[in-house]
């Protein structure tokens, strides 16, 4: 079995894909801010961890297609498990470390690191299944 070889419309295809996942789940962030919250307000995933599981989905895909349209990383940039799990563990740092030390309003949830992760698994999903499609 040949390896695939990933090229800049892999790429594209993948970026697209991500795309549409970090619109996809910004809508769904203010769909559980505006409309679920309220109406189920006492369920701590909708109102503690699905802003956090949706997370990376938002901020990968953006980073990686301002990147790619700064020349900071070349069209063909393929986002591998390392670079994930290394958001990942930024993420964690920041937002359950550093932040509740700077801001007393922020409160440190080690349940948002499996969050975190579990937004991870989702680009990770999305990017390798638009890289085994067939066009």
């Amino acid at each position: 079995m040949a390896e695939h070889q990933h090229d800049s419309a892999d790429s594209d295809r993948c970026l697209k894909h991500l795309m549409i996942l970090a619109l996809f789940a910004a809508l769904l962030y203010l769909v559980n801010r505006w409309v679920v919250i309220p109406q189920v307000n006492r369920s701590p995933f909708f109102r503690d961890h699905l802003s956090d599981v949706l997370a990376l989905p938002v901020y990968l895909p953006l980073s990686f297609y301002l990147a790619v349209r700064l020349d900071m990383i070349p069209e063909n940039f393929q986002l591998g498990v390392g670079h994930i799990l290394g958001a990942v563990i930024l993420f964690s740092i920041i937002f359950e470390g550093l932040v509740p030390l700077i801001d007393n309003s922020a409160t440190r949830d080690l349940w948002d690191v499996p969050a975190y992760l579990a937004g991870g698994l989702i680009v990770y999903i999305t990017c390798r299944s638009s890289l085994n499609r067939v066009s």
